[in-house]
């Protein structure tokens, strides 16, 4: 990998979860922020080329956060950050083009004081300077 699709994805992940939600979407989570909220965490890519192609494997997790007991909250809040993603492609800056997106895990932990739910998500991205 000559150069890393992650930032841009990112930041069109980040935008595109802004547009879909009322409740906050953040990057890093502010000291004292109630949930719920949706926050990135992880993001990790890996290289692939082809003769005539270079592009990435990238992995992307949101965690949902909601203090409401029950897992109803959180689930809407889920399959609204699922929906948002795929429902069109991403556009990316930088001359990346994401080509497949799938949902690769979805996880919901019931705590003792609120709901953690982690989606990841898989893209395949294609370099267009390269």
């Amino acid at each position: 990998m000559k150069r890393s699709p992650v930032s841009p994805l990112n930041k069109a992940l980040v935008e595109r979860l802004k547009g879909a939600f009322t409740v906050p979407v953040y990057d890093y989570v502010p000291a004292g922020k109630k949930a719920p909220y949706v926050v990135m965490t992880d993001t990790t890519a890996e290289s692939w080329d082809t003769k005539t192609v270079c592009g990435a494997t990238v992995m992307a997790t949101l965690k949902v956060l909601s203090e409401y007991q029950g897992d109803k909250e959180v689930a809407e809040l889920c399959d609204g950050a699922i929906s948002a993603i795929r429902k069109q492609p991403l556009a990316l800056e930088g001359g990346w083009q994401v080509v497949l997106s799938s949902v690769d895990s979805h996880s919901v932990e019931r705590l003792e004081t609120h709901r953690e739910a982690t989606v990841t998500f898989k893209f395949t991205i294609i370099d267009t300077k390269e």
